[in-house]
Parts: C-alpha cells; sequence; structure tokens
C-alpha cells in the first residue's frame, strides 16, 4: 500500500511539473516547435528555397523575436491560451507528417492536375503553395492568442509565399506575364555586375543570361520572374509596411524606409543572381552542383537582409521615439523654473 501510494504521488507530481511547465513555456517557443516539428517532418523541404520547399519558415522565429522582444520569452496568460497554443502544435504535427506521406503528396498533385494546372510545376508551385497557405493559418492562430504585442511579419511573409506561389500557378512562369517586363533590366545589371570582374563572361538577351568561362565553356541561363526577385521584394515591403504601421513611424519615415526597402531588396536580389551566375562560371559543366547552390542562396542572402533592416528601423525608431520623450520633459522643467517667483531685491543691493 505504501508502494502503491508512493508511486499516485510520484505520478501526480509529474504531471503537476510537466502541467506547469506547459503552461509557463515561453510564447516564442511555440513558433520554435511547429517550425522544428515541419523540419522532422520532412528535413529535405528545408534544403530548397520558393516552389520547391519550405525554407521560408527559418524566417518564422526571428521575425517573432524582432516584434515581440523581451515578450516574445514570457509565457501566456491563462491556461486556456497555452491549451489553443499546444493544440495548434499538435495540429501542425499532424498536418506535416501527413503532408510528408507520399500518398497525400500524389493526392494533392492529383488534384491539381484535374482543376488545370499545368503539369510542369503542378508539383512545385501547388504543391507549395497549399504547405504555406496551412502554415499561414497555424502561425495566426498562435499570434493570436497573444494580441498585445500585435506580431503579424511572421503570418505576411508566409502568406504572402503563398500568394506568390498560387500567382505562379495562375501566370506559369514560362509564360513570364506581365511580371516578365522586370527580367531584362535585372539580367543586364548582372551582367554589368560580372563584366566587372570577369571582362566579356556575361551577355544578357531577355531573360537570357549568356555565360562563357575563360575555358571557352558557355552555358544559357534562363531566368523566369520568381528568379528575378519580384516575390521577395513584395514579400519584403509587407513586412516592412507591417513593421511601419506598428512603429508610427508616420508617412514621411515610412515612405523613406518602403523606398529604401524597394532598392535594397532589388540589389539584394542583383547579388544573388550575380552570385548564382559566378557560381554557375565556376561550375559550368556541373549543373548538380548549381541546383543545389540555387536552392539554397535565396534564402541565405534574403532572410539575413529583410531581418537585418528590420533591426535598424526599430533602432532608429526607438532613438526618435526616446528624443520625442525627452523634449517634451526639457520643456516642462524649463515652464516649472520660469512660472517660479524671481526673488525680491532688498534696498541694500540696490545701493
Amino acid at each position: 500500500m505504501r508502494r502503491h501510494g508512493r508511486f499516485t504521488l510520484s505520478v501526480q507530481g509529474a504531471l503537476e511539473s510537466a502541467k506547469s511547465r506547459a503552461l509557463g513555456t515561453p510564447y516564442i517557443a511555440y513558433f520554435a516547435i511547429l517550425v522544428l516539428t515541419a523540419f522532422v517532418a520532412d528535413p529535405y523541404s528545408f534544403t530548397h528555397t520558393w516552389n520547391e520547399g519550405r525554407s521560408a519558415m527559418l524566417a518564422v522565429v526571428p521575425l517573432v523575436f524582432l516584434e515581440s522582444g523581451r515578450r516574445s520569452f514570457a509565457p501566456l496568460s491563462g491556461w486556456r491560451k497555452a491549451l489553443a497554443a499546444w493544440s495548434t502544435i499538435g495540429a501542425g504535427a499532424l498536418y506535416y507528417y501527413s503532408y510528408a506521406q507520399p500518398s497525400v503528396f500524389n493526392w494533392i498533385v492529383s488534384l491539381g492536375r484535374s482543376l488545370g494546372v499545368s503539369p510542369i510545376i503542378v508539383q512545385f508551385s501547388w504543391v507549395w503553395g497549399i504547405d504555406y497557405a496551412v502554415t499561414s493559418v497555424f502561425l495566426a492562430s498562435l499570434l493570436l492568442l497573444d494580441r498585445q504585442t500585435k506580431t503579424i511579419t511572421p503570418f505576411i511573409y508566409t502568406a504572402g509565399m503563398a500568394s506568390f506561389l498560387f500567382i505562379d500557378v495562375l501566370l506559369p512562369e514560362n509564360t513570364l506575364g506581365p511580371f516578365g517586363y522586370i527580367v531584362p533590366p535585372v539580367l543586364q545589371m548582372v551582367a554589368g555586375a560580372l563584366d566587372v570582374f570577369a571582362p566579356g563572361a556575361a551577355h544578357s538577351h531577355g531573360n537570357i543570361l549568356m555565360l562563357q568561362n575563360s575555358a571557352g565553356a558557355t552555358l544559357n541561363l534562363q531566368v523566369f520572374w520568381p528568379s528575378a526577385g519580384l516575390d521577395g521584394i513584395v514579400i519584403g515591403l509587407l513586412v516592412v509596411f507591417a513593421i511601419c504601421v506598428k512603429a508610427g513611424t508616420g508617412w514621411r519615415r515610412g515612405a523613406l524606409y518602403l523606398g529604401l526597402g524597394v532598392v535594397g531588396s532589388f540589389l539584394v536580389n542583383v547579388l544573388r543572381l550575380a552570385l548564382l551566375a559566378g557560381y554557375a562560371l565556376s561550375n559550368i559543366t556541373n549543373p548538380q552542383a548549381f541546383q543545389a547552390f540555387h536552392s539554397v542562396i535565396g534564402e541565405l542572402i534574403f532572410i539575413p537582409w529583410i531581418v537585418a533592416f528590420v533591426v535598424l528601423i526599430l533602432r532608429r525608431e526607438s532613438r526618435i521615439s526616446s528624443r520625442a520623450r525627452l523634449v517634451p520633459s526639457a520643456g516642462v522643467q524649463l515652464a516649472k523654473r520660469s512660472s517660479r517667483p524671481e526673488p525680491a531685491i532688498s534696498a541694500s543691493e540696490l545701493l
């Protein structure tokens, strides 16, 4: 009986400890667990960008921290919110593990084909567009649990990815469409940048970048509108816009930040394409190595850029708000001093 009683007490103690830990989970940890669950379910999907995987999820946790700050390490208030967060994690785990199954993947592809999706992109933009859309639902469920911080950029990032992937379904990359007009000037800038380091190595014609290394080997890279970085520019703008609204920058500084974001995202994308072309020149006979490099270079460059830019905006706005608080306080002190009565002058001082 004593052993049974001790066992019961130990089980109850373990349950209470687990309950307290679950309720005390930091808010940012839910997002980290969601991303980690998706990674464990399909690690290979995190090694590919754009319409071949879910590597954009790597930006979720940094964006949560940037917006929420130290509050992201505090637990949710109330056991109901914690229960809802863990229920979202459980639903996410069920979804990601199910989506990684070949039978589910094939069913999604078959559904896309029945709806008339191009067979060229049905297993890319269609499949991962659905995945990012569902991920956005999970993120929205977690973000709504903490309305004090009003964090929104992780949702904007994944929902933006889903939107552009579905646009790619409607306007397949090989048809160019209205977005194709941005490709030729981008490739001209890339060819010009490469010409500085390797004269005559790159030439552009339309949406084709023609490369030739020192040995005389040639390679033509056909670039469609998704690879021109339009998605990154727009998604980056949406993230910066959300930060400007939350920080209360006003129209002038907000427009300045958005303009700098467009220019910065454009130049970062030109850098990405230049690195891709430079890598292709050095591995011109190894297309597999080029594909592997192409799969990771985009997120490796763009995510640090957008995070660093958001940090600069928040720091500058913090300094401006600090100065704004100091100026009124100094004015109040001067007003207090001026309201004090002047001391009376004695007759001896006049003499």
